[in-house]
Order: structure tokens, then sequence, then C-alpha cells
């Protein structure tokens, strides 16, 4: 069955992990000549904090690798994991509590209650100058009066999760921008945001015919931001049954919020398919699907696309589709520049949803940072029938996986963007329609519409060429392309019949002028 279905039917593991204390060795570097034979002289010795940085975290996670990897033990009361999602949001971080609000802090933690899925506790550290310690559960730091909720809480409790405030959208009060909670999911948002796709960081065998392990964050280290910082770093140790990493996420929050992330990961055993800056949405149904009989508003997704940049200038789109099984599709890729799951379609008509604002969810373009060498961009896609469940998963995989024992380095930034990467200059899909025609049933008509600035030069309708290719299953016939004044976008559009339809067919398609590319490369699969 499928692994990446979302939060909602995932019970996602979080480990109470054991402090290790840091072992004391030449505490007093003066020799101690008038030492009686035999006779130790116990000085008083001063508290020694831990300290930490990103090699030490690396070293804690080689440590893991020691010993075998054992699963998180369920902490939480029965009264508290049973809650379902609705009830659980009822447990109220109370913000007058916020750690650093009360120094007038721009960035402020708020913590995450165990409950629902969430209920294995995870260690989180306050960092400052290198040296940590714990920040210790504190139930009064909660409002739990929403709740009818009467058993006694164990006193060794501990977090689910933390989200980070900041004035992102106003000077006037801080927002939340960015949260850590369950497995290894994070998720942010820009200025003007809601919450939408998250991110993970690492994805071990998704979309394999056996079940995925989900490795977990089991110990975060916050570094306290000075007054006037911009950004805020969290370190993260992550422990799995295929794999050991250290993690640093550096967020900068704004207009546009980005995330660089810097990891070392090792793994414990072989894994099948290694997913590198993995992206988890939702795609219900949107304009080139049918709409279900049960769907009340015209579309329902947090994402509508995949794009790709392979080198410099080769853009790839590809729509979302809810499939009809669960579908692995691979892009092979050379150089990896960019890659992303967007939402570009921001017109609130396009879905009149005034409670979920889809028109205002995040894209997410992850941008490696040196050359991951070659490789391919993956998607996973599961079929769902609501829109609560995260149901598409995009990735990168190495062509060379790492070695078992081996440390594997990586490096991304990951932007958290309204509609499309800066540097997009072609002409982009702003929208797919697949039409069917009653007459011809075996016939399906494709309407693409293209917009963008290089478009936009074009006067002459006869300068523009549709190119349009397919597998060797598909028909490609009647291409057209007209110009739609009112919206100032061009159409392409095409028949298309699957010589065998047991198979599905691969399209791709776009728009030139002489040998001038005008358009991104649109592709897509027809089942």
């Amino acid at each position: 069955g499928s692994s990446l279905m979302g939060f909602l039917n995932l019970i996602m593991g979080l480990v109470a992990a054991v402090l290790v204390a840091t072992g004391i060795k030449n505490e007093d570097p003066e020799e101690k000549t008038n030492k009686q034979p035999n006779v130790e002289i116990v000085e008083p010795t001063k508290k020694i904090e831990p300290k930490l940085d990103f090699e030490i975290l690396k070293n804690k996670s080689f440590l893991l690798l020691k010993s075998k990897y054992t699963e998180p033990k369920k902490i939480t009361p029965k009264g508290l994991s049973e809650l379902n999602y609705d009830k659980y949001k009822n447990i109220r971080f109370l913000p007058e509590q916020s750690l650093w609000r009360k120094e007038g802090s721009p960035f402020q933690l708020q913590f995450l209650h165990p409950g629902y899925i969430y209920n294995h506790d995870i260690i989180i550290y306050e960092l400052i100058d290198n040296k940590y310690k714990i920040i210790p559960y504190n139930k009064s730091m909660f409002d739990f009066t929403a709740l009818d909720f009467k058993e006694k809480l164990p006193d060794s409790f501990g977090y689910s999760g933390f989200k980070v405030h900041y004035p992102i959208n106003t000077e006037e009060h801080t927002d939340e921008f960015l949260v850590f909670q369950g497995a290894t999911y994070f998720r942010a948002v820009s200025a003007n945001q809601q919450y939408g796709l998250s991110a993970r960081g690492l994805a071990t065998n998704t979309g394999m015919n056996y079940a995925e392990d989900f490795p977990v964050f089991k110990e975060f280290w916050v570094d306290k931001p000075s007054k006037n910082s911009d950004f805020i770093t969290i370190y993260a140790l992550m422990d799995g049954k295929s794999a050991v990493g250290a993690f640093q996420f550096k967020a900068y929050p704004g207009k546009t919020t980005m995330i660089h992330v810097k990891a070392t990961i090792t793994l414990r055993k072989k894994v099948d398919r290694l997913g590198i800056a993995p992206l988890t949405s939702m795609y219900w149904y949107g304009e080139n699907s049918e709409t279900p009989h049960y769907g009340s508003y015209p579309e329902v997704h947090d994402s509508d696309g995949l794009l790709i940049l392979n080198g410099d200038k080769n853009w790839i789109w590809r729509p979302m589709a809810n499939p009809k099984k669960p579908t692995v599709n691979s892009f092979h890729v050379d150089k990896l520049s960019g890659f992303g799951l967007l939402q570009r379609d921001r017109e609130f008509s396009s879905y009149e949803d005034e409670e979920m604002n889809y028109h205002q969810r995040p894209g997410a373009w992850v941008v490696p940072v040196g050359d991951w060498g070659k490789g391919s961009v993956q998607t996973y896609r599961n079929p769902t029938k609501r829109d609560s469940d995260d149901n598409i998963g995009a990735f990168w995989v190495p062509d060379v996986s790492p070695e078992v024992g081996k440390p594997y380095d990586f490096e991304y930034k990951i932007y958290w963007i309204h509609e499309n990467p800066l540097d997009l200059n072609l002409g982009r899909t702003i929208a797919t329609r697949v039409k069917l025609n009653p007459d011809e049933p075996k016939n399906k008509l494709y309407q693409i519409d293209f917009k963008g600035e290089r478009l936009d030069s074009i006067e002459n309708l006869d300068d523009v060429e549709g190119v349009v290719t397919g597998s060797q299953n598909a028909e490609i016939s009647d291409i057209q392309i007209i110009k739609i004044e009112e919206s100032n976008k061009w159409r392409l559009s095409f028949k298309f019949k699957n010589k065998t339809p047991a198979t599905p067919a691969e399209l791709t398609a776009y728009l030139k002028s002489g040998d001038s590319i005008l358009t991104e490369n649109w592709t897509y699969t027809v089942e």
C-alpha cells in the first residue's frame, strides 16, 4: 500500500532520547607535583556545559551507528493519542510563554504538545554561544481547557515539535513561519502565505512495493539569535532504521523565506530509493481533472505542478494529477539547477474556499549548493479521495547511491516561493485542460495555456510553432495555436489518442519561434 499518505494516516515516531553527559578530560592542566602516591586529590570542578557545532553533531550521528536502531517508545497517555486532529488542535500553547519573548527578541519559540499521531517526545535544547541546555517540558505553558482531558500527565514528558515566530507580515507582532513536527517533517511560509506543502530531511524507500521507513529528528538544538539577527539556526540529529544524519537549518524569514540546509547522512543499510530534499504535498483535483461529483469547490490542491531546471536553460513543467494507482515518474537530469513543487494558480476564483485559502499556499523551490552530479528528480503520486492526504512527493535520487557506513554530504537552499522562481524567464504553463468528445470517446483534446514576457514581444501568430511529441503509443494530431488577447496568453491545442490504452502514454509540448525556445517544456502522463 501507499507509504506517503499524509500526516492523517501516518503514525510517525519521535524518539525519547537520552542525554549523554559530556566526559570531563584534562580538567586542570596544572600538574599536581605535590601529589602523594596512591592518593587522589579531588578538586571542586567547574560545571562543564556541553558544546555543539556542526562537526560535533556529525560525530553524534556517527555514534548512533555503533548501536542498533530501536523503535521509539510511545509516551502519550491514551486520552491524548486517541485525539483526532481537530481536538488535538485545542491544546493551545500560551503565546506569553514563548521562549525569548520577554527579552524582546524578533525570533520566538513555541512548543507543540504530544497527542494525536505525535505520541513520542523529542529533546529540544537552547544553544547559546555553542553551549547548550535542555528546554524542560512545562505543562503550564499550555491551555487544555478546550479539551475534556482528566488524565494525569507523566512528569518526564517532552514536546512533539516546535514553531518559530518572527514579524514576517508586520512589525506590530510576530507570526509563525516555520514548524518542525513528526518524523523529519518541517514546513515554512513566506510573507502573506498559509501553510501548505511540507519538506522532509530524508526519504528512504518512498513509493516502493513495501512499507517506507521514516527516519526521525530526535534531538534539536535551537541557536538563540542575536537581537538584530535576520536568521535563526537549528541543528537536528536524525536516527532511523536505514540512516542516521546531522542537519543544520539556517532559516531566513521574509518576503520569500529561505532555508539553507546542510546535511551529512550515513546509511545503516542499503536503501533502494534514497530521496534527497524531499517535498510532500496534496493534489486532489484541478482544472486538468474531471471534478469529482462530491467535490464542492472548483479545485483542491496545495501544489499544482513540478518544475525542474536541468542545466541553465532546460525548464520542465509537470502538471500534477490524481492517479488511478500509485505512480512513480522519473526525470533524469545531468546537472540539477533546481526543482520544486509549485502552486502557480494564485486566483481565489480557482478554489473558492475562504477557509483553506489554497491560493495562498507556498511553492517550495530547491536549489543545490555545489554540484549534485547526475541523478533524477522523481515524483510519487498516490490516489486520494480527500483533501487531508499528502498524496504527492518529489525528491532527488542520485545515480550513485552512497555506500553503507560512509558519510554522504549534501547542501541546498529551499525557497518558499509565491508563483515561480525568479530566474524563470520563459513562457510558463498557466493551465492544462483535458476535454473529452462524446462522439470520439478514444480521442482527447488537450489545451495548454502559456504566458510570459518572452511571449509578449511576439506580434505575428505565424512566428510561433507548437512542438508536441509523445511516446510510441501516442497518436497526436490537429496541433493548433491561438493567441487569446483578452488575457494575454497563448493556447496550444492538439488531439491525442492512445494506441495501446492499457499502457500509459507520455506527452511533451512547447512553443518555439525559429531556433528560439519560447516556453518551458510541458510534460504529462496520460493514464
